[in-house]
């Protein structure tokens, strides 16, 4: 990445979701530039870990000076034991050029994105496809009784209604799918070698633009007038795009929607987005530019 910085990549989710399989999968990419972070923790050291490769294994009292000093940007306890995830470690990494993989509960992610400066983050909340899927793949591990599984549903649940913190929300059908979505997303994000233009994102951008101006000129131009008459006293600057406020209202939306639902070459195909922007501008307020229906694609 040259004297380019990385990014802190926060990769979360319900418990058996897939993170694991998916970071597995992420790591064979060297183009991709990761660095999975090293956690400290108080819990003692087991037979074959090895300090600074698994944990970083420090005592109760030096992990505590650290929160003190707000050295970690997450933590939490569990078992009678600290574990977090260390500040330096991080930024030097990052300095380094590498993006630093976070694969951590929500509760640990939702303390890195009240912390961290948003523009060093990427953060991606991995879905499952469906609730029985999950409870599939949890009793397909094999080691946990009806107790435990029932508990980790019982998380998931609570967890998942707070995708909506999460810049990126990805559907784990598969893990071929979630990892070419995940590259994407940081291909956008600039966090690669490679131009951001040459994300999906992008692509998907040009193909709205060109049936925006062929198919719905008449509508946009009078737009600015329908605002203005509908809501009085609101004053619309002279040089406000309303083309390509539309452009990227329904771009993102597009993009945001097939991480979420489907393969991302969907996005290849013209007819698709075609069909789906066509859905997509039913939502759109042309009395308005506050688009309510757009909220949550507006903070993406």
């Amino acid at each position: 990445m040259g004297n380019q910085k990385g990014k802190i990549i926060i990769l979360s989710g319900p418990s058996g979701v897939g993170k694991g399989s998916v970071n597995r999968e992420l790591e064979k990419d060297k183009s991709l530039h990761l660095k999975y972070s090293v956690s400290m923790t108080t819990r003692a050291q087991r037979p074959g870990e090895v300090e600074g490769v698994n944990y970083f294994f420090v005592d109760r009292d030096t992990f505590e000076d650290a929160i003190q000093h707000g050295e970690l940007v997450e933590y939490a306890e569990f078992i009678g034991n600290y574990y977090g995830t260390p500040r330096k470690f991080i930024n030097e990494e990052i300095a380094n050029g590498k993006n630093v993989i976070l694969e951590i509960e929500v509760k640990g992610a939702t303390q890195v994105l009240n912390r961290e400066n948003p523009k060093s983050l990427v953060s991606i909340f991995l879905m499952p496809p469906s609730l029985a899927k999950l409870e599939e793949r949890l009793r397909l591990r094999g080691t946990e009784g009806d107790d435990v599984i029932k508990q980790r549903l019982d998380k998931a649940l609570i967890e998942i209604p707070l995708k909506h913190k999460y810049k990126y929300v990805i559907e784990n059908d598969s893990v071929e799918n979630a990892v070419a979505k995940i590259k994407d997303v940081l291909l956008k994000e600039g966090t690669l070698d490679l131009s951001a233009k040459e994300s999906y994102f992008y692509k998907t951008r040009t193909q709205v633009e060109k049936i925006i101006k062929s198919r719905y000129a008449f509508i946009i131009n009078n737009w600015r007038q329908n605002v203005l008459d509908i809501e009085g006293k609101i004053t619309v600057p002279d040089d406000f795009d309303f083309t390509t406020y539309l452009v990227d209202l329904l771009s993102n939306r597009i993009y945001h929607y097939v991480l979420a639902n489907g393969p991302i070459n969907e996005l290849d195909d013209e007819d698709f987005v075609k069909g789906i922007l066509e859905h997509f501008m039913l939502d759109v307020d042309f009395f308005s530019i506050e688009q309510r229906n757009f909220e949550n694609d507006e903070k993406q």
